[in-house]
């Protein structure tokens, strides 16, 4: 056995897996995570920004046409902790190959010593607590008889039968049995899940073994340094007392400090590091020192071999059982182990130094190999070394109050909350968590836990009870991000608020703490407040940094990162910063969000990243982008948001130039969504007065009024008296406080002949606005007046009023080579000369999307002779417009498709607004 044991290389291999696997989760815990239950995580939610999508101006009448845009805001929430199941299973599984292994060895053991192994075995199954698994009764003792049938059994058998057979065969004899017996208890058991229970309760086992692997290691580290000095100094004859004794002082006094650390009593003033960093330089160490022990001790309780394996076993065990403790949060069973660990320290080290000095002293300084008599007198003398260090445990244990018997009693407690937790039975866990605190106040899990479980129990009475305990007694982030999360849910943002300023002055620039209190701040109103406490947080937490872009952007105040964010909850607020600036956002933020919101699954971030995307101003065919949103719409996870899609395709319909779909959709919207309608029909008011029809425009605006509309603004007030209703005009300025228009006091004659004009401008005949824009001064107004009698009468202009036009144009602004390609040719069949006149009016190459653009449905009847075709564009046109050229062609149309009444009907309807001389000009004239 002993011959396999040093020569086989899987051993070696297994053994350095065992351990440096175990060390790297341990270290991975200590540093990186070290409370690994908590489980914040950032909620969003949505807000919006209107953002000026397009600015109208008409004359000396300018307003934005605004759509909103999201902005996501995201809120921490602290939510139950994970479950680690396969973690606990993992855990299980090594403590369990580990046990299979070390009872192996122990069958090496010497008779008193196997004696001694075997009831140290028996005392840690009995406090493992297995009879919880309810084999034949409450808590009856079948299950502890069968453990110990199925390890004891084979353990007995092969020392005292099986001494010669090879150390592979007893251990599968071992684990057969061990593991026949774990298999019959899971099987027979009647408690719900008895797979989790023995999982959570073999940490028990585990920290039993690694607790005795530090015991017996002791002195390692200090032992271990003093045989490297004198392995060093051979020959050298330096003073290995002075280089022994400092380094004894230097690490009993960070035992000691690390002590005080533990006990919380004395604010130390430099930063303590956990004890548990002190295992990996034990095991180390405590290598070396072993294999000087066994190479000079006869009285071995087995072969050299033997005992070395247990030291590599109880070393993975020790590194494990850290990662256990972790991931489970078990605090007080860590808080035990630190204990006891420093305890042993301490006790061991200095009596070794004792031992060292008292026997070795006069031989220290020789030069010679005394390292090789260190373990010479291994007798009485040696031993005292560890009376000694049990008397300075016992002594540390008085000293701390026993806290070690609190901790053992709440890391059961826990063990068992644990398990009750992980079957969903939240009442026990409760209760167990409860008493596992009561016991031992460091314990955020169980404090935590218990508030969690009591609100899913539906008492949040109790459960803010215990949060406000925590918050006196031991402040938590988690337990603060509950409480205040609950009490806003209860509508007490005030104490809400509270909570949050107290835990930001235990933990200053906490980030949870900020971000939450920063967004009830804007909630009551103290968005100066909010603001400044984001700006001023210093952090570079993502969450907090994406809610600062999105707070500005509320408040008005949106700015443009330099630094681009990758997330998409960034860059969607970003781009809504963007869009409020009225900036034209760039393309590779625009194709970062479009990537995002294609790979993301959130229904409220496709929502809004898809809104912001298609806020801006876009004449290509909208059909593709229409159709997706369609598409999303009828996705049953997004029937939450059906409005909203709608509301973005309307937006995308607009931007491509589609007015007549877009006021129909959203009236229709109006009429499906009552508590948006007064948004909805202020938009589409607004949308018609860009197009000079005043009097629809003024109708759409009083029926948001009448749905709870109240912005009304100067604007407003202008185009109810260009609509003909000037006593609706001065009922809105009375009722809302309006304040009359700049123009009104504004020097210059043209004014009021503009507004006289562009009152009417659609309904009025092409040759009579030319006359009339011949009349006007020259000025700003006369420029604006032209280009409109191009975009919208072009169709009924000559070729020599058109050049005209262009002419005085271009002295205003400059040459228009697009406007000038078009006067050259106006013809509207022609394809170069539309295309000019549509790139120069900036539309949608859809020739019927706008009806208010009367040249461009007279190039599509051209372009297509059918007169039921020609008859269905012009009746979708005539809906909006009043133009008496297309209510011309519209009879003509009808006529032609054998429909006389709907050509009688539209003739009368014609004829309130133009008189009898000019529609006899009109229809003298071939258009």
């Amino acid at each position: 056995m002993t011959t396999t044991l040093n020569t086989s290389t899987i051993y070696k291999i297994l053994a350095l897996l065992f351990i440096i696997s175990g060390g790297l989760f341990a270290l991975y815990y200590l540093i990186f995570d070290p409370q690994p239950y908590v489980n914040i995580q950032a909620g969003a939610f949505l807000d919006t920004v209107a953002i000026p999508f397009d600015w109208v101006q008409i004359g000396p009448i300018s307003y934005p046409i605004k759509v909103d845009n999201y902005l996501v805001f995201q809120e921490f929430k602290a939510l139950a902790p994970e479950l680690h199941r396969t973690e606990s299973y993992i855990y299980a599984g090594i403590v369990w190959l580990a046990v299979v292994s070390v009872l192996t060895l122990v069958t090496e053991f010497k008779k008193a010593y196997f004696i001694i192994g075997g009831i140290i075995w028996i005392v840690l199954l009995t406090f493992s607590d297995f009879n919880g698994l309810n084999i034949g009764g409450q808590n009856a003792n079948y299950p502890l008889i069968i453990l110990l049938a199925g390890t004891l059994i084979p353990l007995i058998y092969f020392h005292i039968w099986g001494q010669r057979k090879p150390l592979v065969l007893k251990w599968i004899g071992v684990f057969a049995g061990t593991f026949s017996a774990l298999v019959l208890l899971i099987t027979q058991s009647p408690i719900s899940n008895p797979e989790i229970y023995v999982a959570e309760h073999s940490l028990t086992i585990g920290f039993g073994l690694a607790l005795a692997w530090v015991f017996w290691n002791g002195h390692g580290i200090l032992s271990g340094i003093y045989i490297l000095l004198a392995r060093v100094n051979r020959n050298l004859n330096l003073n290995i007392t002075v280089q022994i004794s400092l380094i004894t002082l230097v690490y009993l006094g960070i035992l000691f400090f690390l002590l005080l650390a533990l006990q919380g009593e004395i604010r130390l003033p430099f930063p303590a590091f956990s004890p548990l960093f002190l295992l990996i330089p034990l095991g180390f160490f405590g290598w070396i020192s072993i294999g000087e022990k066994v190479s000079q001790s006869e009285d071995l309780i087995s072969t050299p071999s033997v005992i070395k394996a247990l030291h590599l076993i109880g070393f993975g065990l020790a590194l494990w059982l850290v990662w256990k403790l972790k991931f489970s949060a078990n605090q007080p069973g860590e808080e035990l182990f630190k204990h006891l660990f420093v305890y042993t320290q301490l006790g061991f080290s200095l009596f070794f130094f004792i031992y060292l000095m008292a026997n070795f002293m006069s031989v220290m300084n020789s030069g010679k190999a005394i390292e090789k008599i260190l373990y010479k007198p291994y007798s009485l003398v040696y031993y005292h070394i560890r009376i000694g260090g049990l008397i300075v445990i016992l002594v540390l244990t008085t000293y701390t109050g026993g806290i070690v018997g609190v901790q053992a009693n709440a890391m059961s407690s826990n063990i068992l909350g644990d398990y009750y937790y992980q079957v969903d039975k939240k009442l026990e866990a409760s209760i167990l968590y409860e008493n596992a605190w009561i016991r031992y106040r460091k314990n955020p899990k169980a404090k935590f836990l218990t508030a969690q479980l009591l609100l899913d129990l539906k008492q949040p009475t109790l459960a803010k009870e215990h949060l406000e305990e925590s918050f006196t007694e031991v402040p938590q982030v988690d337990n603060i991000l509950l409480l205040s999360d609950r009490l806003h849910q209860e509508n007490k943002e005030f104490e809400a608020i509270y909570y949050l300023e107290k835990g930001l002055t235990i933990f200053p620039n906490e980030p949870h703490l900020v971000n939450n209190l920063s967004l009830l701040y804007t909630k009551v109103n103290k968005t100066a407040e909010a603001l400044e406490l984001l700006s001023n947080s210093g952090s570079t937490d993502q969450v907090l940094m994406s809610n600062l872009s999105a707070l500005k952007t509320k408040l008005g105040k949106p700015e443009i990162s330099a630094d681009q964010n990758s997330e998409l909850i960034s860059l969607i607020n970003e781009l809504a910063a963007s869009n409020a600036l009225a900036n034209i956002p760039s393309e590779e933020l625009l194709k970062s969000v479009k990537e995002g919101v294609l790979s993301e699954t959130s229904p409220m971030l496709i929502n809004a990243g898809w809104r912001n995307v298609m806020s801006e101003i876009n004449r290509n065919d909208p059909s593709s982008d229409l159709t997706l949103l369609d598409s999303l719409g009828q996705q049953p996870e997004m029937i939450a948001y059906l409005m909203s899609l709608q509301e973005t395709a309307v937006i995308r319909s607009l931007a491509a130039g589609r007015v007549t779909e877009a006021v129909k959709n959203l009236n229709g919207l109006a009429f499906r969504n009552p508590k948006d309608a007064a948004y909805y029909l202020q938009l589409s008011g607004g949308i018609l007065a860009q197009n000079l029809d005043f009097q629809k425009a003024a109708n759409e605006f009083i029926a948001a009024e009448e749905r709870g509309f109240q912005a009304f603004d100067s604007h407003h007030w202008s185009i109810f008296g260009l609509a003909g209703m000037p006593e609706k005009a001065v009922e809105i300025r009375e009722k809302y406080n309006v304040l009359f228009p700049s123009y009104l006091t504004d020097e210059g004659p043209n004014i009021p002949d503009y507004l006289q004009i562009i009152s009417r401008f659609h309904q009025s005949l092409p040759e009579n606005l030319l006359s009339q824009w011949r009349t006007l001064d020259e000025s700003a107004l006369k420029t604006d007046m032209a280009i409109r009698l191009i975009a919208y009468k072009a169709h009924g202009l000559r070729k020599d009023d058109l050049k005209e036009l262009e002419k005085f144009i271009a002295s205003k602004i400059g040459p228009q080579e697009d406007l000038k390609t078009f006067v050259n040719n106006p013809d509207l069949t022609d394809e170069k000369s539309v295309s000019a006149f549509i790139s120069w009016i900036n539309s949608g190459k859809e020739l019927t999307a706008n009806p208010y653009l009367s040249p461009l449905i007279i190039s599509a009847l051209q372009l297509n002779n059918d007169p039921l075709y020609q008859y269905e564009v012009l009746n979708a046109a005539t809906e909006f417009n009043q133009d008496p050229i297309l209510w011309l062609r519209k009879v003509e149309a009808a006529r032609e498709s054998g429909l006389d009444n709907y050509a009688d009907e539209s003739l009368e309807f014609l004829k309130q607004w133009v008189s009898e001389e000019e529609l006899r000009r009109l229809q003298s004239l071939n258009y």
